[in-house]
């Protein structure tokens, strides 16, 4: 099935982890430290369009953990499917962002991408191809 997700009217089907180190905040406008994160959501484009964002400088950790989990997808035909998500990692704190897919909720999964350290003032596109023979995250 297809899920779209702005943000604008709150994180939609998507959960937070309960066993990470915390959590990923919604965001409308530039991030509260300076120096980091975007000053406007990508898809309105301005202030007051929303997005997800973590906080990586103090008082985080250098590798604490935001887990944010999708809901669970129907396995898929040998197509399979695309997953679609604009990133945007700004700032000198910036340790990882990765995807996983996993079929048993007790694991973290099989990672598929993940991409490190400061990335620009910029918001990026990226697609990811998913197929899976089960029910899957």
């Amino acid at each position: 099935p297809e899920l779209q997700c702005s943000f604008e009217n709150g994180i939609c089907n998507w959960e937070q982890e309960t066993e990470d180190d915390f959590d990923w905040t919604r965001n409308q406008g530039p991030t509260s430290t300076l120096n980091t994160g975007p000053m406007k959501d990508n898809t309105l484009g301005t202030v007051k369009g929303h997005y997800l964002y973590i906080e990586s400088s103090e008082p985080q950790d250098f590798q604490n953990k935001a887990v944010l989990l999708s809901p669970t997808f129907n396995a898929t035909d040998m197509e399979g499917c695309t997953f679609r998500l604009y990133y945007h990692m700004f700032g000198k704190h910036i340790y990882r962002l990765a995807i996983y897919q996993r079929i048993w909720s007790n694991s973290r999964g099989q990672l598929l991408w993940q991409i490190f350290g400061n990335q620009g003032d910029r918001w990026i596109r990226k697609l990811l191809h998913i197929s899976s023979r089960w029910p899957f995250q």
